[in-house]
């Protein structure tokens, strides 16, 4: 039986797909695509504080103005457990993300605290990626913690 392959999507690739961002909603589409129709080998895969983060579309912050409707949509997209899959934060992650977060200002760099929560999430769910759109503060942190992290990327058929 084939390995469950997840994707990490940091909060801010979900934002993309729900304010559709006519530059990446293409390609996160094709993603999503191609995992609803993986027969449950591909999950995307992201911590439950991207709940919080993921608070509002773009037009509801600019209008100060929050709508029903766009909740609803938000969170029918958490509510599809055969596409998403939500890590739940715990000790193990908490103390990866510290260690990250202790690592990094040695070095000068600077991680807030939902960003290394993201990323020892994804260390800890073995994803075979992390897809932000935040690379200036992540990437960095790829070798240090066994990541590939790069920005979303339509998934390529295997050739047999």
């Amino acid at each position: 039986m084939p390995e469950l392959r997840f994707i990490y999507w940091d909060a801010n690739v979900f934002l993309s797909y729900l304010n559709n961002d006519p530059d990446r909603f293409p390609t996160l589409e094709a993603i999503l695509e191609a995992v609803e129709s993986s027969n449950k080998k591909e999950r995307i895969v992201t911590s439950v504080i991207s709940k919080v983060e993921v608070l509002w579309v773009a037009h509801e912050k600019l209008n100060r103005a929050l709508s029903r409707e766009e909740e609803s949509r938000i969170d029918a997209m958490w509510n599809n457990p055969d596409v998403i899959e939500m890590v739940d934060f715990n000790d193990e992650i908490a103390v990866v993300a510290r260690k990250a977060m202790r690592e990094g200002m040695i070095r000068g760099w600077k991680l807030r605290t939902n960003d290394a929560i993201h990323l020892a999430s994804a260390q800890w769910v073995a994803a075979s990626e992390l897809h932000t759109y935040d690379m200036k503060h992540f990437e960095k942190f790829s070798e240090l913690l066994g990541l590939v992290i790069c920005e979303p990327h339509a998934i390529q058929p295997k050739l047999f």
